[in-house]
């Protein structure tokens, strides 16, 4: 699977990208049409309604519908889709430029991969949405003086905007406690290949186990345990899907001591086995 950067870490570049979606959908669409990753956060919005691949699973969505995608998620543009709209990319020397605080803000808030992994506009968001990305766009376009600082400070409220919008639209709160949970999260994918305890992860976090079950149970409505099985599953899915990786690599990625270990894991919850999985993606 290819995994693509963005201004290859050439810290002179802005780091950031806002295009029309569906030109550069069609410049590129051969490898845009096959699963990928990219090492830079991207915003999807399609104005029409449509279907998007993310993370193994095609998805439908309705018109004016802003996909999330975290660094490191597997999508691609479904070819009978329309595509129109617009993308964002951005890395995180954008965003920490600015604020350090605001870059693990919106990567909590926004980028958690926890609920839907888009958010509708209504007619109203739209406008102002199009207003906002479309001077954004000009800016980028124009490089006039002082364009990147305009830029950046356009994004931010962008950025804000969609994390209203998104709470407003989720279940829960994006509070201490759905923090906690999102460094959970993040402390699984850290210690991937290690087998840690829910005691162990708790007390990272600063929790008891109890709370720990209890923040899992009401934003994931998954136990500690059964989360860290689908995180270690969607990532050896992710690993897999790189052709030049060896089943045996992926197993000793994932912490276990066995491959035939790794293959019953993925088989019981996939039915097929960790290479018939690789030979689908071909």
């Amino acid at each position: 699977m290819e995994k693509y950067d963005l201004s290859d870490n050439d810290l002179s570049k802005l780091h950031f990208e806002i295009k029309p979606l569906a030109p550069y959908y069609y410049r590129h669409k051969e490898k845009a049409s096959k699963a990928h990753r990219h090492s830079f956060f991207q915003i999807l919005w399609f104005k029409e309604s449509g279907k998007h691949y993310i993370d193994f699973e095609v998805v439908k969505h309705p018109a004016n519908s802003v996909f999330l995608i975290n660094k490191n998620q597997v999508h691609h543009f479904c070819t009978k889709s329309s595509n129109e709209g617009l993308l964002f990319h951005f890395n995180d020397a954008f965003i920490s430029n600015l604020s350090i605080d605001l870059l693990s803000r919106f990567t909590i808030s926004i980028f958690s991969e926890i609920g839907d992994t888009f958010i509708k506009l209504s007619i109203k968001e739209s406008v102002s949405f199009e207003n906002t990305s479309l001077e954004l766009l000009s800016e980028i376009t124009e490089k006039k003086g002082n364009y990147s600082h305009i830029a950046i400070h356009q994004f931010i409220g962008l950025l804000y905007q969609i994390e209203r919008i998104k709470k407003e639209q989720s279940s829960f709160m994006i509070n201490s406690d759905f923090s906690k949970l999102v460094k959970f999260k993040q402390l699984i994918i850290y210690n991937i290949d290690q087998q840690l305890s829910i005691q162990e992860f708790a007390k990272q976090l600063g929790v008891t186990s109890k709370k720990l079950t209890s923040l899992s149970k009401k934003h994931t409505s998954l136990t500690p345990a059964s989360l860290i099985k689908e995180l270690k599953l969607l990532e050896a899915k992710r690993m897999l899907s790189n052709q030049n990786i060896s089943i045996k690599e992926v197993a000793y990625s994932l912490g276990f001591n066995q491959p035939t270990y790794f293959t019953k894991f993925f088989k019981k919850d996939t039915k097929i086995t960790p290479k018939q999985f690789q030979e689908q993606l071909r």
